[in-house]
């Protein structure tokens, strides 16, 4: 049997292979059908998804780990704009820390950055992912604590949460307009 696969498709597809091959013969024991199991079926990620669409003057949250929310009222004052009061906050908990990721969009509905503030932030820390490469590091996440790069319509970044050098938390972002 082949490694495992990144792409879930192929992982199945190696599955029902498998399961049809014993069909044919005489049944695997119960150890080799948990490897091949183990083998072609996707882990269990701790990656929670973030999915940002922006809908006329809204811009609306679905989560992973949540329900749908909408966060934005008409009212929203963009980056740029002119008026300061643009950003929301969305409220999580990691590994037992208390973590506000404050997101605000640009005027032109094609950017939102992003800050992440902790309590007791002393040890905590943030790598924001592009493609897999680390883009930027937040050495201690304060209540000011922004990244440059923006989510774009182009990207999608994943936010790595450190507790002294330990990742506790990861996040991926996806942004639509």
């Amino acid at each position: 049997m082949e490694p495992k696969d990144p792409n879930e498709f192929m992982n199945r597809l190696k599955l029902k292979e498998a399961l049809y091959l014993m069909s044919q013969g005489e049944d695997a024991d119960s150890p080799t059908v948990d490897r091949i199991l183990q083998t072609v079926l996707p882990s269990s990620t701790p990656t929670i998804q973030i999915y940002l669409q922006f809908v006329k003057d809204q811009l609306k949250l679905l989560t992973s780990d949540i329900a749908n929310v909408n966060l934005v009222s008409a009212e929203l004052a963009f980056r740029g704009a002119g008026n300061s009061g643009g950003a929301f906050r969305v409220h999580r908990q990691i590994g037992g820390r208390d973590l506000d990721f404050v997101f605000q969009p640009n005027a032109e509905k094609n950017q939102v950055f992003l800050s992440v503030e902790a309590s007791n932030s002393d040890l905590l820390s943030a790598k924001l992912f592009l493609d897999g490469a680390p883009v930027e590091t937040l050495p201690k996440l304060g209540s000011q604590s922004m990244f440059d790069s923006p989510i774009t319509l182009d990207s999608s970044p994943e936010l790595a949460i450190f507790e002294s050098g330990k990742e506790i938390g990861r996040y991926h972002f996806m942004l639509q307009s």
